[in-house]
């Protein structure tokens, strides 16, 4: 681990949900609340199957399929073994079994298991995460929705096979905070990042500055191993990767790894209403062009410890085998 820790480039995989979709003709919707988590319920062999695949892409770290794991969302879920939902203690074994897949899924080469944790919104009918909008939530609730759910893994057998914890598409500053809160209460400390989603401009959702992001990212004790972004349209990252880099220069903030897993969506958008992808999927360069670009200016300019760099949604295996070759000269 240490070894792969070390290296300046790490491959992250792609779109997990969308591959399903697109590729294993999988079907999502409110009767599926947990999205690409419910093949931890039904299709955990179908799950391997497509985190292999991107291991054999190339990628170094794999994100296990918990982004939008919830008890409520286990609760909500009928299938004929559990037609009246699934409990907690059951919910917790399929949790960390998520664990075991992804590191299943290296087939014992080396590689990275990222503990994936979306925002709340993700977890939201319809999502939110895009928007923000969690009604009446304080900001004790958003600690006690990422403490307990961090928690689930916090054993000794499972939280020794996780290798960095991933809080992801947070689109709330109050989120990054409660993040950072539920992490330092675990005593046994792994590296973590945080990435935040910018589908309008360079502002949150909720209106926040990257410089009020990446100050509140980086303060006080055990910050993070890696910030960036994700699920962000892929030509608006430059600029968004710049404006970290101002933010930490204005800050005097030293800066730790960028994280960048932008969608491979083109011209698409997500309905979060009517749940499906709407729009054109035309896009003015190949994503693995676009990304190649991306990261040899970031690590032209050297402002970062290293770089860890995916996809999201509408990225397949092939979209990562492809960015790999390119970037063959610099991992």
């Amino acid at each position: 681990m240490d070894d792969l820790l070390s290296k300046q480039i790490l491959m992250l995989d792609g779109g997990l949900g969308t591959t399903l979709e697109d590729q294993y003709d999988m079907k999502f919707s409110t009767t599926t609340p947990l999205w690409s988590s419910h093949l931890l319920v039904e299709g955990s062999q179908t799950l391997s199957n497509v985190q292999k695949s991107f291991v054999q892409a190339g990628a170094d770290v794999i994100l296990t399929a918990t982004y939008q794991t919830s008890f409520e969302g286990f609760a909500k879920t009928r299938t004929e073994q559990y037609p009246e939902g699934i409990k907690r203690d059951k919910a917790e074994e399929l949790m960390r079994e998520a664990v075991d897949i992804s590191r299943f899924a290296f087939d014992g080469r080396p590689g990275l298991v990222a503990l994936s944790l979306g925002a709340y919104g993700a977890v939201m009918i319809p999502s939110q995460e895009y928007s923000g909008q969690y009604g009446n939530l304080d900001d004790d609730d958003l600690f006690n929705f990422h403490f307990e759910r961090l928690s689930v893994f916090v054993d000794g057998l499972t939280w020794s096979k996780i290798d960095i914890v991933a809080f992801e598409t947070l689109p709330l500053l109050r989120e990054i905070t409660a993040c950072r809160r539920a992490i330092r209460q675990i005593p046994d400390g792994k590296p973590y990042w945080l990435s935040c989603v910018f589908p309008e401009g360079d502002l949150l959702p909720d209106g926040s500055s990257i410089e009020e992001v990446v100050q509140e990212m980086m303060s006080g004790a055990r910050p993070p191993f890696a910030i960036g972004l994700n699920c962000t349209k892929v030509e608006k990252v430059p600029t968004l990767i710049r404006h970290f880099e101002a933010a930490a220069s204005e800050l005097s903030i030293d800066l730790p790894r960028l994280v960048i897993y932008p969608d491979g969506a083109g011209g698409l958008v997500y309905d979060t209403m009517r749940q499906q992808w709407v729009g054109s999927g035309d896009e003015d360069s190949p994503w693995d062009l676009s990304m190649e670009k991306i990261v040899k200016q970031v690590t032209d300019r050297g402002k970062w410890k290293g770089l860890i760099v995916g996809g999201c949604c509408k990225t397949t295996p092939d979209h990562i085998a492809k960015l790999k070759q390119r970037l063959s000269g610099v991992i």
